[in-house]
């Protein structure tokens, strides 16, 4: 909170996280219409019981992504007026990272389930390296 100490501060705060946020959302829902496309391809009736429990974790989370980066929209409009900027840029930093986390499973099992296709022995050097990656790339750097 003592980043949030002036209004100035919020101010400033405020379109860069929103710009962030877009970005983050149109991934999502993106990757979420690729996913949810697959079900009605002719080749999912291939895949095997593991493969589609695993598709449909992978649905649900990436779904669930979608609505907690969503989420900061519809608390601003509904406490649209309140000032309560500072608390709103609080609330939505957290959701902010609740999806991204979600986000990054969902795509982690995505990487899985490809994985299961093209490697149908167990070889899951590719999700491995997608989680590497999200790792590095979103928590180290």
């Amino acid at each position: 909170m003592s980043r949030l100490r002036g209004a100035h501060h919020v101010d400033r705060d405020v379109p860069e996280f929103l710009q962030e946020l877009r970005v983050a959302q149109t991934g999502g829902q993106v990757y979420f219409a690729f996913l949810f496309s697959i079900a009605f391809m002719p080749t999912f009736e291939g895949l095997s019981d593991g493969q589609r429990g695993l598709y449909a974790w992978n649905l649900l989370i990436v779904a669930l992504s979608i609505v907690v980066l969503v989420a900061p929209v519809a608390v601003h409009q509904g406490n649209f007026g309140r000032g309560l900027r500072p608390q709103w840029l609080v609330m939505t930093h957290v959701l902010a990272l609740i999806g991204l986390a979600l986000l990054a499973i969902g795509m982690t099992l995505g990487m899985t389930l490809v994985a299961t296709v093209i490697h149908p022995d167990g070889d899951l050097w590719l999700p491995a390296a997608t989680a590497t990656a999200l790792v590095a790339c979103w928590l180290v750097i």
